[in-house]
């Protein structure tokens, strides 16, 4: 019984540690599409998730993924 709660909680473990793998994959990439931004002239919409949205959107060129889209609403979040 304890080994099988032992592996249900190192599945667990290695769940998360994808997900925030994946978390910090997607981070990275915001940054490089911000990168192209130059901040001194433009304000970035961060209270406004349709218009981050499509600004993210526009700088990808194409759909964000849901793990994009859910930064977004953590961004929003934060604020």
């Amino acid at each position: 019984m304890i080994l099988e709660k032992l592996l249900k909680l190192e599945l667990e473990a290695k769940f998360n540690i994808e997900n925030e793998y994946q978390r910090i994959e997607t981070i990275n990439g915001f940054r490089e599409l911000l990168s192209q931004i130059d901040f001194s002239s433009e304000i970035m919409p961060i209270e406004d998730r349709e218009r981050l949205t499509n600004i993210m959107t526009d700088l990808k060129g194409k759909q964000l993924t849901r793990s994009e889209d859910k930064l977004v609403d953590e961004i929003i979040r934060i604020n």
